[in-house]
This record gives structure tokens, sequence and C-alpha cells, in this order.
């Protein structure tokens, strides 16, 4: 599958500002410049970092008062982990029936990282 350039995703009935510069082939499994990726992961990575740094300009961003509150913060500590995990779920199921596929996994993606960090401030409490 071959990702055209500068395309645009939509994500729920709204323009994210998340534009892909490069053209990324999921079939091809050398990379001249790099050695170590085989199936373009640095690029998809890529991907990911700057669609989750668009999460925080999103309108989940309570900015009422100045404020940068993101959705998570305002769960209770110990329902964070159902709610990342539930998400996780939820966009799994559901990706490649909503019209959205490569957004839902970035924010299955997104939840997993949520989910991860959860349980690392657990582990070294």
């Amino acid at each position: 599958m071959i990702l055209p350039k500068g395309e645009k995703y939509f994500m729920e009935n709204e323009l994210k500002s998340v534009n892909f510069n490069d053209v990324i082939d999921l079939g091809n499994t050398s990379n001249a410049s790099n050695h170590f990726w085989r199936y373009n992961e640095d690029k998809i990575l890529k991907q990911l970092e700057e669609y989750i740094a668009s999460t925080y300009r999103q309108h989940y961003v309570d900015r009422t008062g100045g404020g940068k509150e993101q959705t998570l913060d305002k769960i209770k500590h110990n329902r964070r982990e159902g709610f990342c995990a539930g998400n996780v779920t939820k966009y799994i199921d559901r990706y490649d029936t909503k019209g959205t596929p490569r957004a839902d996994l970035f924010k299955v993606l997104h939840y997993t990282m949520l989910l991860i960090n959860h349980l690392n401030l657990i582990e070294n409490k």
C-alpha cells in the first residue's frame, strides 16, 4: 500500500492538521537509508509522533481558565487503566469499519502508550 504525499486524515467528522509528507511503501522490505528498519517503522513512528502532538491541540483539551488539561487528567487515577484499555478495544474493533482505519490505529497506539505510562506510574510507586 502506498500513501500519497500530503494525504490529510479525517478523524470523526473533522479534519485534523496531521499531514504526512513522505511517501510510504508499506510493502517495501528494504530501506537503503536505514538498515535497522525493515518495514518503514521509522516513518510510521514519525507519523505517530505527529498524530500524538496534534491531539494536544484538539477539542478534548480543556482550555477554560487558560488550562491545558487533557480528558485523561480529569479521570480518577484508579479508573484510568480501564479508560485507556476500553479505548484500545473500541478503536481496534472499529478500525476497519468506520472509514478512518489509519486514524483509529494511531488512536490504538496512543491509548496503548497512555496505558503503559499508567502502569509505569503504578509500578514505580
